[in-house]
């Protein structure tokens, strides 16, 4: 298990990106249809704050992040002998639970903020987290 062996090629790229944006347009669907209003009740705001801002900005930060997350996720794939779309929904699993969503609980545990509903943000940022590695997973063991 080294670098090496990772398969770079134009294909797996490919790969790497179109689950990238899948994972990025679940986030899309989950914070702007699904669970909007929860999610602006959860982070103590209101639509209005966000009228004149521009989320240009954030949005493509987030999707490069999706990206290099599904990189991350097609090394683990690749290193672990993945080679069905089971395998990339498991591995996206992996990563969801155990470490995206991990990570998503150390705001909710150290909460700062107190305008902020902690464990109900972390509800919805841990399952969009778990969801969207899994979808990114799947998407790119389908392509690759």
């Amino acid at each position: 298990m080294n670098l090496e062996t990772i398969d770079l090629g134009t294909r797996t790229l490919i790969a790497i990106v179109i689950g990238g944006l899948a994972n990025f347009m679940v986030g899309a669907l989950w914070y702007m249809a699904l669970f909007q209003k929860p999610w602006m009740a959860a982070i103590g705001r209101t639509a209005d704050e966000f009228k004149d801002k521009s989320p240009s900005s954030g949005m493509l930060i987030t999707l490069l992040g999706c990206i290099v997350s599904t990189f991350a996720l097609a090394v683990v794939f690749q290193w672990g002998g993945g080679v069905s779309i089971w395998d990339g929904v498991l591995v996206g699993l992996l990563l969801g639970l155990g470490i995206a969503a991990m990570e998503a609980l150390k705001p909710a545990v150290y909460n700062f903020d107190q305008r902020v509903k902690a464990w109900s943000l972390y509800a919805i940022n841990a399952s969009y987290a778990v969801l969207g590695t899994v979808v990114a997973g799947f998407v790119y063991a389908l392509i690759a």
